[in-house]
């Protein structure tokens, strides 16, 4: 079986999201693989798969109080689809 290959603007469009966004994951060193042939961007979508399945890890802020101890950072874990749906609704 071969292997099958989503170019940026094809996840983008999967996604969501502008093909920009992609672009400044890979600078950022976020997102899932990628292959770059010349200028060309291709992701597997085994790792396409992979990374929607664990999803994204984003720390919720510390709340500062005065009176409570403070309580061990908690980790989040948001889907692609929440962070777009966060990203549209105007949070990041």
């Amino acid at each position: 079986m071969s292997q099958q290959f989503l170019s940026e603007v094809d996840l983008a469009a999967r996604w969501a999201m502008s093909s920009k966004t992609l672009t400044g994951w890979r600078v950022q060193r976020r997102g899932p693989p990628f292959v770059k042939l010349g200028k060309m961007v291709r992701y597997a979508m085994s790792d396409v798969l992979e990374f929607e399945r664990n999803g994204l890890r984003k720390p919720v802020p510390k709340q500062a109080t005065t009176d409570e101890p403070s309580k061990p950072d908690v980790i989040q874990n948001m889907t692609v689809r929440d962070v777009v749906a966060g990203l549209r609704a105007g949070e990041e």
